[in-house]
């Protein structure tokens, strides 16, 4: 009976200590789950932010276009300059005068009509207007 008794005695035992294991378990199976939640929120609050990074850069590559755009067209305005400066200058009489763009003036020929496109409002035709005494 004694050995009985023992036997009963440890079975209660291990059937306390898997008891208190799954509830352990449970609670940290509850910790995982929040775990979880957490980390799916946290990956939704990410990829909203790449969401916006990504248009911000798509955004900012458009300004940069847009600026190469605009400097391109600058430079092909200061060189329709020159060239009207250097017809002006050769029309006169005054070969060889250094313009204040440091380009030596001189009558090469000028194309009157030139097409600028200003990314924001499309194109725009651009005509020099010529006197006809002015002409060569």
């Amino acid at each position: 009976m004694h050995t009985t008794q023992h036997s009963i005695s440890h079975i209660n035992h291990v059937r306390q200590v898997t008891q208190q294991l799954v509830q352990q378990t449970q609670q940290a199976n509850q910790m995982y789950q929040q775990m979880l939640r957490n980390e799916q929120q946290n990956v939704q609050v990410l990829e909203q932010m790449l969401q916006k990074e990504r248009m911000a850069v798509q955004t900012i590559q458009q300004g940069l276009q847009g600026h190469e755009l605009a400097i391109q067209r600058c430079q092909e305005v200061i060189a329709e300059c020159n060239q009207m400066e250097r017809e002006l200058s050769g029309q006169f009489g005054t070969t060889g005068f250094q313009s204040s763009t440091g380009y030596q003036t001189g009558s090469t020929g000028y194309q009157p009509s030139q097409s600028f496109v200003n990314p924001m409002f499309g194109s725009q035709q651009f005509h020099q207007v010529q006197n006809p005494s002015y002409r060569h």
